[in-house]
This record gives C-alpha cells, structure tokens and sequence, in this order.
C-alpha cells in the first residue's frame, strides 16, 4: 500500500512503485466514484492500468529476450518471467481495489452509525418510543417512518469483498514458510473443512480472541484452502502453508 506503515509487510516483489500503486488507487476511486453516481465508467482509467501491466510484462519479456542470445531456454525462462509480471501486477491491483472497498464499508458504516445515533435523538425529541402504543399520536406511516429511523441499520456483508479472493492475491507475496493467521468468515469456514490440531506454541498470537481460546493449527495447499479440486500450477497457490486459528474449548 503507499504510505504503508512502518510496521506492515511490504514485500519487495510488489510489482507496483508505492507512486505507481497510488496512481493505480486513484483511478479504482475515479472509476469507483463515476459508478456510484451513475455516470459512465471511464474505460480509459481501466485501460491505462491494463497498458501499464501489460507493458511491464513485456518490457521483462524484452530484457530477457536480449540476454538470451538466442538461447531456446534463456527466452522460456523470459517468457515465464513475463507471465509472472503479470500475474504479480493483476494481483496487487486486486489488492488495492480490495482495500479500497473495505475504506468505503468503514465508512459507510461510520456513517450508518451515526444515522441511526442522529435519527434516534430526534425521535426522542418528538416524544416517540417504539415500545409505546402509538395508535393516535401520528399517521401510521409517519409513526412507522420515525420508529424505523431510530433502529439501527444492518450493512449488507455481500459488500465485504470474499476472502477466498482476498487469499489468492495475497499468496502471490506471502513467503510460503510465513504462518498465516485467520479470522472471522475465513476462521469459520477452514475450521469446517480441516482438522486442526492444538498449537500451544501460537498461543500468544490470540490477542484479541474469544475467552478459553485455544490456538489451532493446521498444514494445507493455498489450492485447497481456496476451493481448488486440483494444484492450479501458480506456486505461490499450490505451496503448503500453516494456517493458524483458534477454537474456543470448553
């Protein structure tokens, strides 16, 4: 991410520049923005991001291709670097578009919040309980409306991108031997679908967790962990990794 913390995990393989990343950002928002409010999206913001990976891939494609002196094996290995630009650039843009949308729920949700707070107050205001009998105080819609107003307001977990797609991108920089530590939908779905054995040693990295947590842990292929019936052929999904959880023991 640009300007990333000091203390995040910034691989050196990203393909994209922190200034190229914030550009790259600037035009998920445009797009994003254009959508929302129903004009056009601008195809030409998406098209300069496919340009640009697309150029990156071939510029490494070209580099290789003028050391190999025409050696069959120096451009296959040219070729597969050109396919792993590309394949790093596509994920760290879904990276980046994924960070994006979890901004706009934060602040959708800040702004649900104080909604339901502002509306809550002025039903209070007007003398309105929703525990009360309000037949005669008001219309029944304008009555219904007012209650309604106070309630809190739900966000729609469809506008949280899935995590299976979140996973697949980031696999592409996360070093195979790095233990990775699941949450929330992502726990609860893993934990029906592999046996995980107890992890005493991981045990200080439940900060946060429920109370009797106990950590858990269990080795698998990134292919399996996303859904996959076979390897994908991408290493950085097909490697075994840990996955570390917890499970609350009674």
């Amino acid at each position: 991410m640009p300007d990333a913390p000091a203390d995040y995990f910034c691989p050196d393989k990203y393909p994209f520049s922190p200034r190229e990343a914030q550009a790259c950002l600037g035009d998920l928002q445009q797009m994003g923005d254009a959508a929302l409010s129903g004009l056009p999206v601008g195809a030409a913001a998406a098209a300069g991001n496919s340009r640009a990976a697309r150029r990156a891939s071939e510029m490494a494609l070209i580099k290789g291709l003028d050391n190999s002196d025409g050696n069959t094996a120096a451009a296959l290995a040219a070729e597969a670097a050109r396919k792993e630009q590309l394949a790093l650039s596509q994920a760290q843009k879904t990276l980046l578009w994924t960070w994006l949308q979890e901004e706009r729920l934060a602040d959708l949700a800040e702004l649900t919040a104080c909604f339901a707070n502002t509306a809550g107050g002025l039903t209070a205001a007007l003398g309105v309980d929703a525990d009360e009998d309000l037949d005669g105080l008001a219309p029944d819609a304008l009555t219904g409306d007012l209650v309604r107003l106070s309630a809190p307001i739900a966000l729609d977990a469809g506008l949280v991108p899935p995590w299976r797609l979140v996973t697949a991108n980031a696999l592409y920089f996360v070093p195979a031997d790095s233990p990775l530590i699941i949450e929330d939908p992502m726990r609860e779905d893993l934990l029906d679908l592999f046996d995980f054995v107890p992890a005493p040693n991981r045990q200080g990295l439940l900060a946060g967790a429920a109370a009797r947590a106990v950590a858990v842990e269990t080795r698998a292929p990134g292919w399996k962990v996303l859904g996959h019936t076979r390897p994908t052929g991408q290493p950085p999904l097909d490697a075994e990794r840990v996955w570390i959880t917890w499970r609350v023991e009674a």
